[in-house]
């Protein structure tokens, strides 16, 4: 998603939301340092107990409540994409939500552990969420610059899922053509028997089928084309420029033929190589970010224990 002027409303919320946050830390745990007055709400009142932990008073389980409450809502995205249909508000609206709502979890994060890791089980909580926000950074980082970098790079783009079935038709066509040539090789153009003589006597066809046979079609049907020759485009310009030098002019249009083939799987195969650049953070952050969860509830539930179980 695109951070456009259409964000500034979440971006206004998420700072007053965050301001809101620091005054009500500050006013519970340093009201001497604090420059104004900052009522609380009765349910937050009362100083902090020697020994509790600053996620243990009600200031610091409100600040947890609202984390863990934002992490279920950011797991719930995926379910969201998947059931476009529901009428629960529109994927790209649930997006911003997830974007900024999980932005707002970073002060609320550490006012809840009062900007300290704690023990094992809290050392690993913020490890693991330091792992998602910073993959989902970087998610949100690359979907502003690749799509810019996709427009300046590719002459045009196809729908990627369509890509394994065009690549398989610029194999089907370059086969086409050389089996083209060996017809013109072995019986010459059907009907034209002047012609035919002509055109079997043409040292072109020996060039052409040959650049197919040993670059163009193992080009085409490559798992990994960039590794080859012509996956490179300066060589393959090269490698076309004396190939159109070495053939009759007639062939000329079949060798721009297959220029362009080449050229459309370079293409696709840089397009393949940008959507795995812009996908690739979700390896890290949709396992870490279900880690995360599952923690979290664990440790939400050690700590109604601990206050049930405190004296």
């Amino acid at each position: 998603m695109r951070i456009d002027r259409s964000h500034l409303p979440w971006l206004l919320f998420t700072a007053a939301a965050t301001a809101l946050a620091a005054i009500s830390y500050a006013a519970y745990f340093y009201p001497r340092n604090l420059a104004f007055s900052f009522p609380l709400p009765a349910l937050l009142l009362g100083k902090p107990k020697a020994g509790i932990p600053c996620g243990a008073t009600p200031l610091g389980l409100l600040f947890g409540t609202l984390s863990f409450a934002i992490f279920l809502f950011a797991s719930a995205l995926g379910i969201r994409k998947k059931e476009r249909i529901w009428p629960i508000g529109k994927v790209r609206l649930w997006v911003k939500a997830h974007v900024w709502l999980t932005t707002l979890t970073i002060p609320l994060v550490l006012f809840h552990s009062g900007f300290t890791c704690g023990g094992a089980l809290a050392q690993w909580l913020m490890a693991l969420y330091a792992i998602v926000m910073l993959s989902g950074f970087l998610g949100i980082a690359l979907q502003q610059v690749m799509p810019r970098v996709m427009k300046e790079r590719l002459p045009r783009e196809v729908v990627f899922e369509q890509i394994p079935r065009m690549r398989a038709a610029l194999v089907t066509a370059a086969s086409e053509l050389r089996e083209e040539l060996n017809e013109v090789e072995r019986h010459g153009s059907p009907g034209k028997r002047t012609v035919a003589i002509k055109l079997s006597a043409d040292p072109s066809i020996p060039v052409l089928s040959e650049f197919i046979d040993a670059d163009c079609l193992p080009y085409l049907s490559a798992k990994r084309g960039d590794r080859m020759r012509l996956g490179d485009a300066p060589a393959a310009a090269g490698i076309f420029g004396s190939l159109k030098a070495n053939v009759a002019p007639d062939w000329r249009p079949k060798v721009d033929e297959l220029e362009q083939w080449c050229n459309e799987r370079r293409w696709m195969d840089l397009q393949t190589k940008f959507q795995l650049w812009l996908h690739a953070w979700l390896l890290v952050h949709v396992p870490a970010s279900f880690a995360l969860l599952i923690f979290t509830t664990w440790h939400a539930w050690a700590a109604i224990r601990f206050l049930v179980l405190a004296p």
